[in-house]
């Protein structure tokens, strides 16, 4: 038996992978070199790495003498004090036959493993060639120095404004209006062959500096566009404002808005406020009278104001045009940073760019600027059905210019194909910042990058980033990412392992580097991986080769990996395709996909078949006594029920199963709003023998007293488990045991499926496990709050039936839920109301509850107005609206959604209410 079937350190682990969840590129820089999606920890693959592979013949280096010695007796016995030390496994074989985004493969390399990893998109296939395959890196720096040299102020030319206060400066030296000095730019700019020509007109001298000069051209940092539908009614150019809040001020004392009139962008202290344009006189509120209203617009025509659905009328009138309205700068000669009322100049710089770029278009397209069309898809379907029909779509002609001018210079640059290749892919990797569908995180004052959630979300709001990037900084900028790869290969040379020691992240350089040599490592003495891109029903190696399996097959239908990944292939076959033949279909290959994908026509019965043909294959290649060892993450019973189907179709049986920390706490990625914070990590072996007969009584007993085990080990940390954290280690148990001895399990004389097992699970966490628990709960707030505790937060909607079945165990009727205005029934679905939308809901209640108090005040503390509200009540209203259940309430939804808001609203009532009535006292 291995270690990894007596036993798993998940405390020790948990502890590391709670940090790295945060802060991954911190922890594998090397992996973040390009964006994959639901990538695994390392920390958490690299315990399953020693846990699996551990044995007598393992080394260990000895950090005092520099040399390699034998594993002691005390290390075999707990592998977990090989974690910090540098571990050589001697050339044991790894398969990953789904390696995503190269997590297996990292690991294993650095414990000395060789390596069989496979995948069957093009897109992770050159990832993980990359990540591994070493380099010069001076031979990279060089490079870029090169390209730096040869195409940065081509680009940064079409991302320059005019600073107002430079402007102003320079207008009063010269006796001159500011306004007749931008006309003259503007004219000047029209003719000119060149926009850098204009430029060098506008220095002048800085009097407060000796020998100095200024130029009135600052660098350009975000371009902010807003979407304009024009009224089916009246034709009306229809501009798709929310609201007309721009960006909160840098000192965090006010907020930047926009006139709706006249576009004028001023400053106002509280944004929800009713606000007045000092230039010309408009009365709005910045916060409540936007155009969009859900997926309604308004026509702003006094004589119209007509509603319409805004996709529909995309879908009659075309993709909606984009207008220029603000720009956030940076200029390096006063040295503000701030926002300004996009002018004439702007928009003129953006027409020359669109002019070079439609001289260059036919020659382009299919060459340096992707050709291909969208394919339909579940995640792509938003972005048809709002007019994109082409990649290109995603981009506007300055970015689509300054994007083919710098692949084109890369991939004529002279220079190591490798060198080259990683250009090509710091190239890919920063696409997702400098595209059309990013937005502005307007409180932090950041671009949003495309991939914040797994998915293609449209904006009203498209921000333009600066392509090469300016002195300002910038999130997603060339030459920033081209410092992140940078770090990320040297991480290849000079590894690092980070432990927590005393609450603190500590960093130990390691010796074990990750230096892929490709090749066919089973004919091929000097290589030691081997990457190939493939259907992995299929693998060309030799039977019973590989020691271990170790992988992370797909999430059943929760990420959509070879649409999402589509967005980077239409652009990295322009480079690859005539070099690799993974890169010379049009699209992505996803006809063998193992995925839930109603697009696609795939459902459950593909996914199993798929999957088995995987697990299979890798049962064939994997020694009788290897392990095949894998991660899976999901909250429905159905996903789980087809894994283990797939598990046992393949000739496995689970030998253990262990909860680890996931993706982050509350992931939107992974799970959909659903509260589920482990990975479970799966550890199988190949089925010999028959089975002996086993009662389910028995095994459900068993699952009881091993989840009751596993809940104690994870709560020792102080951890609060959700109820989804608790069915997911719940149908782990089950897993492990029912597999053990299927198919000979046996109710009433029956054979018990695997739907049948899993179906009893629900009950078993709701009647046996959540019993206890949510009677705590209850008694410590309300039973109403108890009720949304356990089952709506931390999610956007419910189902009716599960929430009614799970009531009715606790003898709590339905109508009390839905009188309460915590929901709202659609269909088959109840949608959880947000404090926002609760808050006119409470204020009519006579009775509160704990969650409408802690509700009400979180509306008010978002909105700025708890002050006023704690004026407004008496001393005995302040202690109902701060007590004990209240707080409660307060502790644990910090502790399910993991918002800073609730852990600021304790505070605020214990420092104010609590402590106040104290000292009254």
């Amino acid at each position: 038996m291995k270690p990894i079937e007596k036993d798993f350190p998940i405390e020790h682990v948990n502890e590391i992978a709670e940090r790295e969840a945060h802060a991954k590129e911190k922890y594998r820089p090397v992996l973040f070199i390009h964006k994959w999606w639901a990538r695994r920890l390392g920390s958490v693959f690299r315990t399953i790495v020693l846990y699996t592979l551990v044995d007598e013949n393992t080394k260990v280096l000895d950090e005092r003498t520099g040399k390699w010695r034998k594993i002691t007796e005390e290390e075999l016995e707990n592998p977990w004090l090989l974690y910090l030390k540098d571990v050589d496994f001697g050339g044991k074989v790894v398969l990953d036959p789904m390696m995503g985004g190269g997590t297996t493969v990292v690991e294993a390399l650095r414990t000395g493993c060789k390596v069989v990893a496979q995948d069957l998109n093009p897109v992770a296939w050159f990832l993980v060639k990359k990540i591994v395959e070493p380099v010069d890196i001076e031979a990279l720096k060089k490079a870029f120095e090169m390209l730096e040299n040869q195409i940065a102020d081509e680009i940064k030319k079409y991302y320059k404004t005019i600073c107002p206060h430079c402007l102003e400066e320079y207008a009063k030296i010269h006796n001159r209006e500011p306004e007749d000095v931008l006309k003259e730019v503007i004219e000047e700019l029209k003719v000119a062959n060149d926009s850098r020509e204009v430029y060098e007109q506008y220095w002048f001298e800085d009097k407060s500096k000796i020998d100095d000069k200024k130029n009135i051209f600052a660098d350009t940092m975000y371009y902010f566009w807003i979407k304009q539908v024009p009224c089916l009614a009246c034709g009306t150019k229809v501009p798709l404002f929310r609201g007309y809040m721009l960006a909160r001020t840098r000192d965090k004392k006010g907020y930047h808005v926009i006139c709706p009139d006249c576009g004028n962008i001023f400053i106002v202290s509280d944004y929800k406020e009713d606000a007045e344009c000092p230039r010309c006189g408009k009365k709005f509120n910045p916060d409540k009278d936007g155009n969009v209203e859900g997926k309604y617009y308004i026509c702003t025509n006094p004589d119209c104001g007509q509603k319409n659905v805004i996709v529909e009328a995309i879908q009659r009138t075309g993709k909606p045009e984009e207008r220029l309205y603000a720009v956030e700068y940076y200029c390096p000669h006063c040295g503000r940073k701030d926002y300004k009322q996009a002018d004439e100049f702007d928009l003129a710089l953006f027409e020359k760019a669109k002019e070079e770029f439609k001289s260059v278009e036919k020659e382009w397209l299919g060459k340096y600027i992707p050709d291909t069309e969208i394919p339909t898809g579940v995640k792509t379907k938003e972005m048809i059905n709002h007019g994109y029909k082409y990649w290109k779509d995603m981009f506007n002609e300055r970015q689509l210019l300054s994007l083919g001018k710098l692949l084109k210079a890369i991939l004529e640059l002279d220079v190591e194909e490798n060198v080259k290749e990683l250009l090509v892919i710091t190239f890919s990797e920063f696409l997702e910042f400098q595209n059309m569908l990013c937005d502005y995180a307007r409180d932090k004052l950041h671009l949003y990058n495309l991939f914040k959630i797994h998915a293609f979300h449209t904006t009203f709001n498209p921000v333009e980033n600066n392509v090469w990037g300016s002195e300002g900084g910038g999130r997603g900028i060339f030459k920033n990412e081209i410092n992140k790869i940078i770090k990320g290969k040297k991480f290849n040379i000079k590894p690092f392992e980070k432990s927590i020691q005393n609450g603190k992240a500590q960093e130990k350089p390691m010796k074990m580097q990750i230096i892929g040599k490709l090749g066919n490592i089973f004919n091929d003495n000097d290589a030691n991986a081997m990457i190939t891109c493939g259907d992995s029903s299929y693998l060309d190696i030799p039977d019973k080769s590989a020691d271990a399996v170790i992988t992370d097959p797909p999430y059943y239908g929760n990420v959509m990996y070879s649409e999402l990944s589509e967005f980077y292939y239409a652009w990295l076959r322009l480079a690859l395709k005539d070099k690799y033949e993974y890169f010379r279909s049009e699209h992505v290959p996803n006809a063998t996909e193992i995925i839930v994908n109603e697009v696609q026509g795939k459902g459950e019965k593909d996914f199993i078949e798929g999957l088995t043909a995987v697990f299979k294959e890798s049962g064939r290649k994997l020694k009788d006594d290897g392990l095949m060892v894998f991660t899976f993450h999901h909250q429905e019973e159905k996903a789980w029920g087809a894994v283990l189907q797939s598990v046992l179709n393949a000739g496995f049986y689970i030998s253990a199963i262990y909860p680890v920390q996931s993706e982050s706490d509350v992931s939107p990625h992974i799970f959909q709003k659903a509260n589920v914070r482990y990975d479970m990590v799966v550890v199988c072996r190949k089925r010999k023998g028959k089975q002996e007969k086993r009662y389910w009584s028995q095994i459900e007993d068993e699952i009881y007293f091993k989840v009751q085990d596993e809940i104690k080990r994870l709560e020792s940390r102080k951890r609060n488990l959700s109820q989804e954290d608790i069915f997911v280690i719940t149908i782990g148990k089950c897993l492990e045991l029912y597999s053990k001895y299927y198919p000979e399990v046996y109710r009433n004389g029956k054979r018990v499926s695997i739907d049948e097992a899993l179906s009893s699970i629900r009950e078993i966490v709701d009647s046996q496990l959540m019993h206890t628990r949510f009677n705590q709960v209850a008694a410590e707030t309300d039973t109403l709050t108890a009720v949304y505790l356990f089952y709506m937060a931390g999610k956007t909607s419910i189902s009716y039936d599960s929430l009614n079945k799970a009531l009715k165990m606790r003898n709590i009727p339905m109508k009390e839920v839905l009188d309460s205005g915590l929901v709202e029934k659609e269909g088959s679905q109840l949608l959880i109301l947000t404090p926002k939308e609760r808050a006119k809901i409470i204020e009519s209640k006579r009775e509160l509850s704990a969650i409408d108090r802690v509700h009400y005040l979180y509306h008010i503390w978002k909105e700025g107005t708890i002050f006023k509200f704690g004026s407004s009540l008496s001393e005995d209203e302040k202690i109902l609206w701060s007590s004990e259940p209240v707080i409660k309430t307060l502790e644990y939804l910090n502790e399910i959604e993991g918002d800073k808001t609730y852990e600021d609203l304790i505070k605020f009532l214990k420092d104010r209410w609590i402590k106040q009535k104290q000292l009254e006292v």
